[in-house]
């Protein structure tokens, strides 16, 4: 390595620091080039092997922050990390292992072969919860990034790279029979590292033979497999006897080809690792792992990274440097940056509702700007780390609040809830709501610690479909003193459905003494004549789903609480 390779390193590790300051974690930062494995006596035979691929690889070099998120207290009473266990920020030039899964069969100490997992530009795409998880805070077509191909690879990290003019990345397509070519060279070689028994490595041979004939209409076609048979062991073989799946089958269940997704094998182009040797990056990677998406911590370091880091600047100081001459890195947006939060006028129905003595609370969202956060409510980010956020409905008033795969309580809410309330709420589904998806749930609780519920009231609902009523579930939990409602019913939402633009209903929940009545769009839903204790105060109030589905978002608005 070059003197100005290890110098970018360097720089890299600057710009990192200048762009991310870990909150609630530790973290540090190094720069690093490739590790080319030597053969290790405590390694296994196939460890060994596999790890002298890493010879074919470009030459690397990189830096990257660890960001630690258990902690303790050493005997000075200053934090340390507990373990070793930490997301990871890299920024690297000619990356390739760490983006890519390996096919390691054919791959060798002279070339290596892979596939780049990446659904974005593949025409089935992601799954469902892949596809929210893909998009975390607009990842997807976030402005700062969206001139540069970025993918996610699920559970594992967020990846953005940076060739010059935006061009392809020089790796080149191997087709059906540079595959068979090489496996069939590979044989002897995995013969002494997994060996199997001479009967079936006869019998491997032979299953060669047959893939091979099968397979010669098509030896000109682009070699693509799906992931998960990227591993292929001597094995794979023996077992592909005909009438089970083969290496290219991508048929499912039923036969039918195309419903899964499967990647080319690639392979780097020769004149590209020799350029990859020169000081001039021939590609860079920014990447980051994900590995707990629902903790503040982890959300912190992912919106960094995409609001703070200048990625423009990385582009031109190493394919167009004439644009930043003479100026140094500066992030985009500091990460000292505080937000603040622009409040509207608000509406003359929260004017009227807040001035009236009998109205405990109410919430149209209406002081909030479309597209931020609801001011004075909190998010407790869901399984793709989304948070709900203020929207106008094409042909509805007021500001609506997004409710799909996370939990929403107000923070300025005050506590207890009166005795005796009336409670009430408008909720909206879009026109061809998932049916079957998951309920908006409304709950109400006595909680003796934040999370922590003695007792609750939890009412779920979603749409029919097609002009059909919904449903409502209720599950309530008061069981001291004894007598009181502990369980769940289920009830029909009239009029609730998902054919119309805006599909929308009010949820009302009264209280008064010891009955409880549920009434969807004034009619009455359910009533229960003992249900809760009079005296009986609640102090926690929150809306939750679980839905990570683009068109399966529930909206709320017009939140009421009256004393009865």
């Amino acid at each position: 390595y070059s003197a100005k390779q290890i110098g970018y390193s360097q720089k890299f590790v600057e710009w990192m620091q200048q762009s991310y300051l870990p909150k609630g974690c530790l973290g540090d930062a190094t720069y690093y080039q490739n590790y080319i494995p030597k053969f290790s006596p405590t390694n296994s035979l196939l460890g060994n092997a596999i790890n002298t691929h890493a010879h074919a690889l470009p030459l690397m070099y990189g830096a990257q922050t660890k960001i630690y998120m258990f902690l303790k207290k050493d005997a000075q009473g200053k934090f340390v990390p507990q373990n070793n266990l930490g997301d990871y920020w890299h920024i690297e030039a000619n990356q390739l292992q760490y983006i890519s899964n390996p096919v390691s069969f054919i791959s060798s100490p002279e070339e290596y072969y892979f596939i780049l997992p990446d659904y974005s530009s593949h025409s089935n795409g992601y799954n469902a919860d892949d596809k929210a998880a893909s998009n975390l805070m607009g990842f997807a077509n976030h402005k700062n990034i969206t001139g540069y191909k970025h993918f996610y690879i699920p559970h594992s990290q967020y990846i953005v790279i940076i060739t010059k003019n935006n061009e392809a990345l020089p790796f080149e397509k191997i087709n059906i029979g540079e595959f068979f070519t090489e496996a069939e060279k590979q044989f002897p070689e995995w013969q002494k590292v997994t060996p199997v028994s001479a009967e079936n490595y006869a019998k491997a041979q032979k299953n060669l033979a047959r893939l091979k004939e099968k397979y010669k209409s098509k030896w000109n076609n682009i070699a693509e497999m799906k992931l998960s048979k990227t591993q292929i062991t001597l094995q794979t073989f023996v077992n592909a006897t005909e009438g089970y799946d083969d290496i290219f089958d991508t048929k499912d269940i039923y036969g039918k080809e195309g419903n899964y997704t499967s990647f080319p094998i690639l392979k780097v182009k020769k004149t590209t690792k020799e350029l990859c040797k020169t000081n001039q990056p021939q590609w860079l990677v920014i990447r980051w792992t994900m590995s707990m998406p629902n903790q503040p911590y982890n959300i912190h370091l992912h919106e960094s990274i995409l609001n703070n880091f200048n990625f423009d600047y990385v582009y031109n100081f190493f394919f167009d440097p004439e644009k930043i001459k003479n100026q140094t890195y500066k992030p985009l947006r500091f990460p000292s940056y505080k937000e603040v939060a622009v409040v509207t006028d608000a509406s003359e129905a929260s004017k009227k509702n807040n001035a009236d003595k009998n109205v405990f609370f109410f919430e149209d969202f209406s002081t909030t700007v479309v597209g931020k956060i609801p001011i004075g409510w909190k998010s407790k980010l869901g399984s793709a780390g989304s948070s709900s956020v203020i929207t106008n409905l094409d042909g509805l008033d007021g500001n609506w609040a997004v409710v799909a795969d996370y939990t929403v309580t107000p923070g300025e809410m005050k506590k207890p809830l009166p005795q005796n309330f009336t409670l009430s709420y408008d909720v909206v589904v879009a026109q061809n709501f998932t049916w079957g998806a998951k309920q908006l749930h409304f709950k109400l609780a006595k909680e003796t610690s934040p999370g922590t519920a003695e007792s609750f009231l939890d009412l779920g609902i979603r749409p029919g479909y097609d002009g059909r009523d919904g449903d409502v579930s209720l599950e309530t939990k008061f069981p001291s003193p004894p007598g009181y409602s502990n369980g769940s019913n289920t009830f029909v939402a009239p009029g609730f459905s998902n054919n119309k633009k805006n599909n929308r209903i009010t949820v009302t929940i009264k209280k008064k003494e010891e009955m409880l009545q549920v009434l969807i769009d004034n009619t009455k839903t359910a009533e229960y004549e003992k249900a809760i204790p009079a005296a009986h105060l609640f102090n926690a109030l929150s809306f939750y789903s679980y839905n990570p589905g683009a068109n399966d978002k529930y909206y709320i608005s017009n939140i009421k609480i009256t004393k009865n």
